[in-house]
């Protein structure tokens, strides 16, 4: 497998855990349990005279308000129904950013030596310079790279 392949199967796990979580919560705001439902005389809305005046200068019904202020009082809960996909999909995630910028530190690594601006001799000479001017910069993942590629690894 090639690394476009990896790529490709980590953010199709990532999108179909994104579609599961979204359609469970789809779900679960769907199925409102009866204990839960408020009568329209205990709406926010209708509490607040000013409010329902001018919710009705509106031309909304009770209903409408009610059914507006029920939409506000629920509270978002969010549901994962497969812890485990969100953990493989964290680490994917993860593994995707570290290798990309990995990539990116041996293709900067690379240029620099094709175009004669740093030699591999120069490089191990002052290796703990390099690193040190190259961590704050490019970010860990990318030094490594960096280093891998003028330490021949």
């Amino acid at each position: 497998m090639n690394k476009k392949w990896i790529s490709r199967i980590s953010l199709s796990i990532v999108a179909a855990l994104g579609i599961s979580c979204t359609l469970g919560e789809f779900a679960d705001a769907k199925a409102i349990q009866p204990h839960e439902q408020k009568t329209p005389s205990e709406s926010f809305t209708k509490n607040d005279p000013e409010l329902y005046k001018g919710a009705l200068d509106l031309g909304l019904t009770d209903n409408d308000i009610f059914k507006i202020d029920s939409l506000f009082d629920k509270e978002d809960k969010a549901t994962v129904h497969n812890p485990i996909l969100v953990v493989i999909g964290i680490i994917t995630g993860m593994t995707a950013i570290v290798g990309s910028g990995y990539a990116a530190g041996r293709y900067i690594a690379n240029q620099l030596y094709k175009r004669k601006q740093l030699t591999k001799s120069t490089y191990k000479k002052h290796r703990w310079g390099f690193r040190a001017a190259l961590l704050p910069v490019i970010g860990i993942a990318a030094t490594f790279g960096f280093d891998d590629y003028y330490m021949d690894i």
